[in-house]
């Protein structure tokens, strides 16, 4: 089982619909004169998060906190990776067994690294951070059409209770550099 998202640009690229089966599911909101955004869900839970830039206190190249509206963390995303049950994911991995041949142009992955020495982003070390580009994991996603007028986002069952944040925060991600 798996899920799919399109990400639509409505206006600025912190704005934006999510659509899933061709429903609206969420709208996405920049917070005027802030770099945060807003995530609202149309789908009757009024269920609400926080994206922000800020993680750690700084603001890096792909990372992103997600927050429920009660101020609960519920995805840390730094340097592309995140950790959700215990396993460690990476946006734009190469799952194993691919060949690096297309891997620049088109869809990108989101990989689980089993057998990797951390379960949580935040025991990353430094040097080991610097290299993650080269881990090759499991693929459980994928992303395509990537860039400031929307883009695909494929989950597998095991990311489907954090895709819709998720979804959202790889757009932000993407498409506000």
């Amino acid at each position: 089982m798996e899920a799919e998202y399109v990400v639509r640009r409505t206006g600025d690229p912190g704005e934006a619909e999510i659509v899933q089966s061709g429903q609206l599911v969420a709208r996405l909101e920049k917070l005027k004169g802030d770099l945060r955004a807003l995530l609202k869900a149309e789908d009757g839970s009024h269920r609400i998060y926080h994206l922000d830039p800020k993680v750690d206190g700084a603001i890096s190249p792909f990372s992103i906190a997600i927050f429920e509206d009660g101020g609960k963390l519920i995805l840390k995303i730094k340097s592309g990776a995140f950790s959700h049950h215990g396993k460690v994911y990476l946006f734009k991995s190469l799952p194993e067994g691919k060949s690096m041949k297309g891997h620049l142009h088109g869809s990108k992955y989101i990989c689980r690294l089993d057998n990797f020495p951390y379960q949580s982003v935040d025991d990353i070390d430094r040097e080991t951070r610097e290299k993650l580009n080269r881990y090759r994991g499991v693929e459980v996603g994928t992303l395509s059409g990537l860039g400031k007028f929307g883009h695909r986002v494929r989950l597998g069952e095991e990311l489907m209770d954090v895709g819709l944040p998720l979804s959202a925060a790889s757009y932000l991600m993407y498409s506000t550099g």
